[in-house]
């Protein structure tokens, strides 16, 4: 009967251990999840910070579809084709310049490019929500007026 008992007596100890390691998880997911909420407010905060004109969506996509990477462009006027989603509206700067509007039609945007220096040009896209934040900017095309 002595063997019951303290069998009886050990499984007492393992329950009430298994009650305290049970608090000991409870407390330390509590901590983690006030460190995970703590952290978020954190990322809130410096998100906030950011300037106004901000990337917003990674599932948007603009790219400069004409010029082709390292084209000559010969003439007076050239026409450029942007393909994008339909996140905004698009525009366009050379050479690190000024951004342009660019005119929708037939599933793509278009800018008609007119009285151009030569020289090497590079070319950027970008796609702006009607609030003015950036949402997408593409890579930068490099091509050669002659």
């Amino acid at each position: 009967m002595a063997t019951k008992k303290v069998k009886k007596v050990v499984k007492a100890e393992s329950s009430a251990t298994k009650t305290v390691a049970k608090k000991k998880v409870a407390t330390k997911k509590k901590s983690s999840t006030a460190k995970v909420v703590a952290k978020t407010n954190s990322v809130k905060k410096v998100a906030s910070l950011t300037p106004k004109k901000e990337i917003l969506n990674n599932n948007s996509y603009v790219i400069v579809d004409y010029p082709v990477e390292n084209e000559t462009i010969v003439g007076n006027n050239y026409v450029l084709r942007i393909g994008a989603s339909t996140d905004g509206y698009v525009e366009v700067s050379f050479n690190s310049g000024e951004w342009l509007p660019c005119r929708f039609a037939s599933g793509y945007w278009w800018f008609d490019w007119n009285y151009f220096k030569s020289g090497n040009v590079t070319i950027a896209a970008r796609i702006v929500a009607s609030d003015g934040k950036v949402v997408k900017l593409s890579d930068i095309r490099k091509c050669k007026v002659s």
